[in-house]
């Protein structure tokens, strides 16, 4: 078994007996660690809690009002510590193919168990010694510092299309220009659910490759990435494979390019 299979077996485990369901609008869409769900008591007004359950409570009937009343309780938890991470940046929240129920602060997606949805893409520099360009998270990052990554790679916003956030963070965390950004190609959709730090990682992550010239140097602009690194395609899936060095989102991403091509390197 590989390091990457053991972690896989270790961080990619999920069980559901040690969480509380979150309901909204009676849809089934998080998940509560139960000392987390206990601190919502302090707002019965927001929330019904039940043995096994957290219901939003059933005035707060459309997206604006549990949006105001969620944003309230999330800023007053964050300002004790208890949501970490803050990004000033919305998450649009949905019951699977029904219509969007809230909005909430990006930090608080984890502690309550929301699903999310991710852009990654693959920068691959082809030729008979095919190599990627990988990144490395700044240490400042919420989640995962200092750990590798794949060259682009961020969170679908309110209001956003995947291939709106694919050119918006190709730019940001790359320097690549839009007309090259959007040339990437779609690969394979990866779904994780499991326990973290912060709560839940409930999350699905829409692959892609792009392909970039030899002569392409990748620029961070938003000082999310410390370096980035172009290595050898044989060198980058050891790495994945033999290494803790990748986050578990960046090393499936990896892996789906390797088995989409073929290339076992």
């Amino acid at each position: 078994m590989s390091v990457f299979e053991r972690r896989l077996a270790r961080e990619g485990r999920f069980e559901r007996s040690r969480f509380l369901r979150f309901f909204a609008a009676g849809q089934a869409v998080g998940w509560l660690r139960p000392a987390f769900a206990a601190g919502l008591s302090r707002w019965p007004e927001v929330f019904q809690i039940s043995t096994g359950e957290v219901h939003l409570a059933q005035r707060l009937a459309t997206l604006e009002a549990r949006s105001e009343a969620l944003g309230n309780v999330v800023r007053a938890l964050a300002d004790n510590g208890i949501v970490t991470g803050w990004r000033d940046e919305s998450y649009e929240i949905a019951a699977p193919r029904g219509p969007a129920l809230f909005r909430i602060e990006r930090a608080a997606v984890r502690p309550f168990g929301l699903h999310s949805l991710a852009v990654h893409v693959n920068g691959i520099v082809a030729g008979d010694d095919k190599k990627l360009w990988i990144a490395r998270r700044s240490p400042a990052k919420p989640t995962d510092p200092g750990m590798l990554d794949n060259l682009v790679g961020g969170g679908v916003g309110a209001g956003l299309a995947p291939a709106e956030v694919l050119v918006k963070e190709a730019w940001e965390e790359a320097g690549i220009e839009a007309a090259l950004a959007r040339q990437a190609t779609p690969g394979g959709t990866i779904r994780i659910l499991r326990e973290v730090p912060e709560g839940v990682q409930s999350e699905t992550i829409l692959a892609h490759d792009l392909s970039l010239p030899p002569d392409f140097r990748p620029q961070n602009q938003d000082g999310e990435v410390a370096e980035f690194r172009l290595a050898p395609a044989r060198d980058v899936l050891a790495l994945v494979r033999d290494t803790e060095e990748f986050t578990l989102d960046a090393a499936l991403v990896t892996l789906d390019h390797f088995a989409r091509a073929g290339d076992q390197s």
